[in-house]
């Protein structure tokens, strides 16, 4: 058992200390047509990807989004495919198609999510079952035991799956699982084998469309109690926000030196920091 433990600090180790400049590389970034997808694809940009990927469900948007990258950086910077990641079968080809454009694929990001406490299954089924397909295509066609040439997976979370929010139970409870799933395929017997790191971002309040003040409060569920809309409004209002570029800063940041497994905040216009778990025993109520 000793020399099981000590083999498993020599590959956690290894994979810390991966070098990866993003420089010439390839990603894919899903929900990039606007907010932190988009603040992410124009960092990696700028740090000098050679080539992006942009999936989203919103054809015009994603349409005229790869429009302004490509007159911004360089005609054919940036390709759109529209797909909803929830649909195994038309996210593949979106893979595929990918590959097929850019002969390569290095990124993968899982950004496209939901936050809608009304329509509980939008939002599992893009912030779960959508991070779970993007996650296994990104072994699939990245790993070096499948032909690829190994990469990096970035999952998107929240700091709603590391403290206890509870007017969204069902977006906090999606993105722990999201949380939960890059720290397990994180262990080093999976990047060993196939030399995909999975990184898990959890990201504070950040302004998007998606936390605009009227889309949160049609957001939220009364179903369960008639004051939770005004009570989560108020604790809204007072909560601090960041820039969707600091994220998509933050994002490139972490896919350089985020060791796989790692799990990192972003948050309050910051840098990420990287936080770590207790053993389950330590936190044993007295």
């Amino acid at each position: 058992m000793l020399q099981l433990q000590f083999f498993f600090l020599l590959t956690t180790a290894a994979g810390a200390e991966t070098i990866f400049n993003i420089e010439g590389k390839i990603a894919l970034v899903t929900g990039g047509a606007q907010g932190i997808g988009y603040a992410t694809i124009d960092a990696l940009l700028q740090a000098g990807v050679r080539g992006v990927t942009l999936v989203d469900e919103n054809v015009a948007k994603g349409r005229s989004t790869a429009k302004s990258f490509n007159a911004k950086y360089g005609y054919g910077r940036v390709i759109f495919l529209a797909a909803d990641v929830s649909n195994g079968n038309i996210f593949e080809d979106v893979f595929k198609v990918s590959l097929d454009h850019w002969r390569g694929l290095d990124i993968v990001v899982n950004n496209a999510g939901v936050f809608n406490e009304n329509n509980r299954n939008d939002t599992i089924n893009t912030n779960i079952v959508g991070v779970v397909h993007g996650t296994m295509l990104g072994f699939k066609y990245m790993s070096t035991a499948k032909g690829g040439r190994g990469g990096v997976i970035i999952n998107v979370s929240s700091i709603a799956a590391l403290t206890t929010v509870y007017y969204c139970p069902v977006y906090s409870g999606s993105k722990s699982f999201v949380l939960e799933l890059g720290r397990a395929l994180g262990n080093p017997i999976y990047y060993d084998y196939n030399m995909v790191r999975v990184v898990t971002v959890c990201l504070g309040l950040t302004s998007t469309s998606l936390t605009a003040t009227d889309h949160f409060v049609s957001s939220i569920s009364n179903e369960l109690t008639p004051r939770l809309k005004e009570a989560a409004l108020e604790t809204f209002v007072t909560s601090p926000s960041q820039s969707s570029k600091n994220v998509g800063d933050g994002i490139r940041d972490v896919l350089e030196d985020g060791s796989s497994g790692s799990v990192w905040v972003i948050e309050d216009d910051k840098p990420p920091y990287e936080i770590y778990f207790p053993d389950r025993k330590a936190m044993r109520k007295n």
